[in-house]
């Protein structure tokens, strides 16, 4: 009996390790409970589980002991509870992307199999872990984080743990199931320092952040035949943070992100080019369709309670969100270090800045002009720029229209020959457009093509629809203070802009900052000349100037000078 169960063991954990053998296996068959020593986990497995960016890699993962605990009896309400004490994470950044990401090993568990007893065990698993270590190496710096106690529970629509049973809303006529999930952590540790050379010399400033306890939440929806993943959502819950960062840190921050640009650049475009259009669920047939006999009323019924309760969480599109209830910057000047190329115009000045409800949002496969009512946050900032990227869109519209018809004048005056290399993209899409004219579904009716005669391949390139990327930035509150030096000392921080909600009685939710960028891309990677829009919004009722300081003046241009706009141009 101990020799099936240490083979059923293997058989699940090989997916996730290599060169497990049974002698690291000490398990107990009738209290449920096992051992596992000095684990070497499988880097790409856990690439494709984390769904990694693929500017990162994962180079070696090691886990030093590993407990397992099952509870035989009670598999359907009780999770699996995995105890790791101290997992080891290297990773490093690619200049090139790397291939992208698998499926992930949940839905590989059975061959593809449906979403049945065995994915819902597998899915409702417990993870702790005692202690983690993250180590990334760049090309011009070494970054860190340390986790400690951080726990994975499945929870309810309300976030709370409780029975596996109510942490899915399953829908069998839509094929569908959402789960959900909450990761917490009681802190986060993150250092970069710069590797030492004679192109890098500038970074010497090592950044440091300690957070507090914080959480992800995490909703997933799968299809049942296969158990893939059609959406997720993914909201980072920070608690208050107080951040203190010299002036050569700051300058190292946006050294650091320099570095990364490239790469993060080449890593989105390679995932544009290769994205699929948004996965569109199965609509139900109204219950008001269906033939209704007594003994189908009360199962109709359910089957119409459940449909609203899963209307009421589904998850409409992949989101990723961030949430900082309190952000206190402090930026203080160092006196010992001359900096290069700015000579310095205050010396000891320290400044400090404080947000209130900061949220960050990104939507990544947004389809261009669809409806945005799902979206967290919506609001009038929201409404006023759908309807300007609405006319945007029209306009762009109009313009490849124009750009078919010139191309198909163009192919009938000239013959078709291939494009040189290098050439201007209104060429290559004029080439495209000769090989491969763009056809109705009229047109094809009126040459003999029936709709059961066109292939899926080519009815789904026919549908393919411009997607969108879009980031919203809100900030609720803010009060940006004086700077203070040391020859000018403040008992308390004097305030140079801030917000005056309270005096107004304006709604807490009233964001005082609200900036949206969007950005247009072709799912298929057709290198089509796409557009992007930027929608600014800073409520001036909320906002009150104290007396103008030349000083504060002074130091924050800079601050803007020498460290953002370094980034853009060096």
């Amino acid at each position: 009996m101990a020799g099936l169960i240490k083979k059923q063991i293997l058989k699940h954990l090989s997916r996730f390790t290599k060169n497990l053998s049974p002698d690291k296996i000490n398990l107990s068959t009738l209290k449920g409970e096992g051992q596992l020593t000095n684990l070497e986990l499988d880097e790409e497995v856990l690439q494709n589980m984390l769904d990694l960016p693929t500017w990162l890699a994962i180079t070696r993962v090691f886990c030093n002991k590993a407990a397992i605990r099952i509870h035989w009896t009670k598999l359907k309400t009780h999770p699996i509870c995995l105890y790791l004490d101290k997992v080891e994470m290297e990773m490093r950044t690619c200049e090139e992307p790397r291939p992208p990401n698998g499926p992930s090993p949940i839905a590989t568990a059975s061959g593809q199999s449906e979403y049945g007893f065995a994915e819902k065990v597998v899915e409702g698993i417990s993870l702790t872990v005692n202690s983690i270590i993250i180590k990334i190496k760049a090309k011009a710096f070494n970054a860190s984080f340390e986790l400690s106690q951080l726990q994975i529970h499945s929870v309810n629509t309300s976030w709370k743990q409780s029975d596996l049973r109510f942490t899915r809303i399953q829908d069998p006529q839509r094929g569908e199931v959402l789960t959900f999930k909450e990761i917490t952590w009681q802190m986060i540790r993150i250092e970069a320092d710069a590797i030492q050379s004679e192109e890098h010399d500038i970074l010497s400033a090592p950044v440091r952040l300690i957070t507090n306890q914080s959480k992800l939440k995490v909703s997933l929806k799968r299809r049942l035949k296969d158990c893939n993943v059609v959406a997720s959502k993914l909201v980072l819950i920070l608690d208050d943070l107080l951040w203190v960062l010299t002036d050569s840190q700051l300058k190292a921050m946006t050294q650091y992100s320099k570095s990364l640009s490239e790469a993060i650049e080449k890593s989105a475009q390679q995932r544009k080019s290769m994205a699929s259009e948004p996965t569109q669920s199965a609509t139900p047939v109204p219950i008001s369709q269906q033939v209704r006999t007594p003994q189908t009323t009360a199962a109709a019924d359910q089957n119409d309670a459940l449909a609203k309760l899963f209307n009421a969480f589904d998850v409409k599109e992949t989101s990723h969100h961030l949430i900082i209830s309190h952000l206190d910057l402090h930026i203080c000047d160092d006196i010992h270090v001359r900096e290069r190329g700015f000579p310095k115009q205050i010396t000891g000045g320290a400044m400090q800045l404080s947000f209130t409800q900061i949220s960050v949002d990104y939507y990544p496969y947004h389809r261009a002009g669809d409806n945005c009512q799902h979206w967290m946050y919506y609001n009038e900032s929201t409404k006023t720029r759908a309807t300007w990227a609405k006319e945007l869109l029209k306009e762009f519209k109009s313009n490849v229209d124009m750009l078919k018809q010139a191309a198909k004048d163009y192919s009938k005056s000239k013959p078709t020959s291939p494009p040189p290399q290098g050439s201007p993209p209104h060429v290559l899409i004029e080439t495209t457009l000769r090989h491969k004219p763009v056809t109705t579904g009229k047109e094809q009716l009126s040459k003999g093509t029936t709709p059961a005669n066109i292939s899926p391949a080519a009815s789904q390139q026919s549908k393919t629809k411009l997607l969108s990327s879009c980031f919203v930035f809100r900030v609720e509150d803010l009060n940006i203070y004086q700077v203070s030096t040391a020859d000018q000392r403040r008992d308390s921080p004097k305030a140079m802009i801030c917000c005056n909600k309270k005096s107004l009685y304006l709604p807490t939710e009233m964001a005082a900052i609200h900036i949206e960028f969007t950005e247009y891309y072709f799912p298929d990677g057709k290198d089509f000349p796409t557009l992007w829009n930027v929608l600014g919004r800073l409520d001036k009722n909320q906002h009150q100037s104290s007396v103008l300081d030349l000083l504060s003046c002074t130091g924050y241009s800079i601050i803007i000078n020498s460290k953002v706009a370094g980034f853009w141009w060096g």
